[in-house]
């Protein structure tokens, strides 16, 4: 008796502890497949994909695979829809205007109608669903160092007019020729020209912002170095830029094998504003520190690791 009533109480002891260690409703579901995402070769995107990678991690059975420096967005999208990928980090605009060719009217500045837009050509044509937009904004804009904007009174770009065919503008190889929102569509809408526009590497026109080698240079608003190098970004007062909003794209065959996938990065939706990511950006960029603890470090601040 005595044999069985210890056995009965060994019994009890395993079961709670079985219990305790498989939790409740927050106990990792799955069945442990690896998954890939995939993100181009700078900080912003290699920030999302590890928020990815963490917290598909944390909250289910599945590893994820970050595959990084992908290149073109073009190359991700196909690789995504061949399966080589699961899901990849992309943008709004990236896809509005460059995968379905749409032109930017003033009927699609609201980011949410270009999401929508975007969401169900994907879903219908390509199978893949779109997840909902992060939150912040990623669009090229107008610089100036902090004592160019107080000397010449600047707060919007239109504010430039009277300045431009004074000042050297800056800008990445990509904008002196974007189909169709580049340097000569922007000289258009805003109806002046700067004195010289010299296309560089990014890293080196920051540098020629601190040093005067240029007065003006066209950034991404999310970029960390517009911070540290104390940078005045000029509102797009005649909304130049198209929404291009950071978002995530995934096999909706991956999504439906695993919906708690789905269920894990739905919670990523209008989780932080530009502000928020430039900041993020600026740990990575400026700051050095990795990508991976960034991400860690952004979840657990939102409560969700």
């Amino acid at each position: 008796m005595k044999r069985l009533i210890a056995i009965t109480a060994l019994t009890l002891v395993i079961a709670v502890l079985v219990a305790g260690c498989g939790g409740s409703n927050e106990a990792p579901t799955g069945d442990g497949t690896t998954l890939r995402v995939g993100s181009q070769g700078y900080a912003e995107v290699e920030i999302q994909g590890e928020i990815v990678k963490a917290l598909v991690e944390a909250k289910t059975n599945h590893k994820v695979e970050h595959v990084q420096n992908l290149g073109s967005a073009m190359s991700m999208l196909q690789a995504t829809m061949t399966g080589d990928l699961d899901m990849h980090i992309s943008f709004t605009g990236t896809h509005f205007l460059g995968t379905f060719e749409q032109k930017l009217t003033p009927e699609w500045r609201d980011p949410d109608k270009v999401w929508q837009y975007v969401h169900d050509r994907m879903l219908e044509e390509h199978n893949l669903y779109t997840f909902p937009a992060y939150g912040y904004n990623n669009v090229y804009a107008v610089a100036v160092p902090r004592a160019t904007a107080e000397k010449l009174e600047l707060r919007t770009v239109s504010d430039l007019k009277p300045h431009a065919a004074d000042l050297v503008l800056g800008t990445d190889q990509t904008f002196q020729d974007y189909p169709g929102q580049g340097y000569k569509e922007f000289c258009q809408a805003y109806g002046f020209e700067f004195k010289e526009a010299i296309p560089m590497d990014f890293g080196l026109m920051y540098r020629a912002l601190e040093t005067g080698e240029v007065d003006a240079g066209v950034v991404y608003t999310t970029d960390g170095r517009n911070i540290a190098g104390d940078l005045v970004i000029l509102e797009d007062d005649k909304e130049f830029n198209p929404p291009y909003y950071g978002m995530l794209i995934a096999r909706a065959d991956t999504l439906e094998k695993y919906p708690e996938v789905k269920d894990a990065l739905e919670q990523l939706g209008g989780l932080m504003d530009t502000e928020t990511m430039k900041k993020l950006n600026a740990r990575v960029d400026v700051g050095e520190e990795e990508p991976s603890a960034v991400a860690r470090d952004f979840l657990t601040e939102k409560g969700l690791l």
